[in-house]
């Protein structure tokens, strides 16, 4: 056996171990190039790379589309060694040297991994009146299923809280309270929530049913594939411009938009935004917990400035950054910043202004590659200050360049 080996703990390939052979590099994602390949669809090709030299071991993240977490905290170039735990997608490893094959992950540090049995056995289950049909996807705090709706006999997608971190009664008819009050909003690109509730230990929030792909997986697509036709982005921007400038109506700040939480649907394209109201809901709770006090919040490279100073007192303009930022990504194939350790990173979404997407795909509108760039102005005073401005920028450009929306 290898003095140094890297475990799959949890996800869709558990159990498997990788050596980590001194002087050697060990790709690690989905891709075929990769010596450490895993069937997560959730991962990159290439997601990150371990340079194992003289019993030490380098992770360095390859620009993966969701990031890569060691020991809970985004990394993107770090030491790691025995013990430390790596997550990405769906899937959590861990470095064991001799002696920690027997070595488990305590659940109560590891609720993604203690969830995932619990997750695969809601399967054929009933939470409320929602037949649950299969795991759609995982993370540290809920897994999200899809079901069937027996009353409204309609497919839908039910999150829950995993059962350890909801077993405050307060909190949790808080966060029940907070959820329902999304019920009546309807907007076509904003995915709706259908209720919310408790039923025995599982905390849920039923919703649409999306058919179709994160737009994760469509920035996934653009490194295989070649870049996305700057329409397409143009598209998925104008429709969530929509949506932020409904939840603007309802004085609603979304918080968190990343490439993960807008859905494209397959059959007419139409983009929607997932998650509203949960950053807000989720205040003061266990859950919102596991990320506090001081560390940053979701992935890194799709955070305005003023939310690295850990502040979570932001409006609207902290919205339209984080749509920017993915919208730059789905036309260059990359965030607006990327690279270096993660207080490199802090210190770039400060200061450094993001290379103009024409660089890489010279078709660009021109009116609209300044509509991005003026997203992912540093100062929120130079951005757009409400998402009215910004839709009727786009409705602008739409209107010129003779565009579908």
């Amino acid at each position: 056996m290898p003095s140094l080996q890297l475990v799959v703990v949890s996800g869709p390939d558990a159990g498997r171990s990788f050596a980590l052979e001194d002087n050697t590099a060990v790709l690690v994602g989905r891709g075929q190039d990769a010596n450490a390949q895993l069937t997560d669809p959730h991962c990159s090709r290439k997601h990150f790379q371990l340079q194992v030299a003289e019993g030490k071991v380098l992770l360095k993240d390859l620009n993966s589309s969701s990031g890569t977490h060691v020991n809970g905290t985004p990394a993107s170039d770090t030491r790691v060694g025995p013990g430390d735990t790596i997550q990405i997608g769906q899937t959590q490893m861990r470095v064991e040297g001799p002696g920690m094959s027997d070595v488990t992950v305590a659940a109560e540090a590891n609720p993604e991994a203690a969830g995932a049995a619990g997750a695969t056995a809601l399967v054929g289950q009933k939470i409320h009146n929602y037949e649950i049909t299969k795991v759609l996807s995982q993370g540290s705090t809920s897994v999200v299923l899809q079901g069937r709706d027996t009353e409204q006999n309609r497919d839908v997608a039910v999150k829950v809280l995993l059962p350890e971190l909801a077993t405050d009664e307060e909190e949790m008819q808080r966060f029940i309270r907070a959820m329902k009050t999304m019920h009546p909003i309807r907007h076509p690109n904003i995915i709706r929530i259908y209720n919310a509730g408790k039923t025995n230990e599982h905390v849920w929030v039923a919703m649409e049913y999306v058919d179709g792909e994160s737009v994760a997986e469509m920035i996934e697509r653009i490194g295989t594939v070649g870049m996305l036709d700057w329409r397409d982005a143009f598209r998925v921007c104008i429709h969530i411009a929509h949506a932020l400038n409904e939840a603007f109506e309802h004085k609603i700040i979304h918080r968190n938009i990343t490439p993960e939480n807008i859905l494209v649907r397959a059959d007419d394209k139409v983009a929607k935004l997932g998650d509203m109201m949960l950053a807000k809901a989720l205040e003061g709770t266990k859950v919102e917990q596991i990320t506090q006090p001081g560390q940053l919040i979701g992935p890194i490279p799709f955070m305005p400035p003023e939310r690295t100073l850990g502040s979570s007192d932001v409006d609207c303009r902290a919205d339209i950054y984080s749509l920017g930022a993915t919208v730059y990504a789905l036309l260059t194939g990359r965030p607006p910043v990327e690279g270096g350790n993660l207080p490199e990173l802090v210190m770039k979404i400060r200061d450094e202004e993001p290379q103009r997407p024409k660089d890489f795909q010279l078709s660009i509108d021109d009116m609209f590659e300044g509509v991005v760039l003026r997203m992912l102005a540093k100062r929120p005073e130079d951005r757009y200050q409400a998402p009215s401005d910004l839709v009727t920028e786009l409705e602008r450009i739409a209107k010129f360049q003779n565009l579908a929306t």
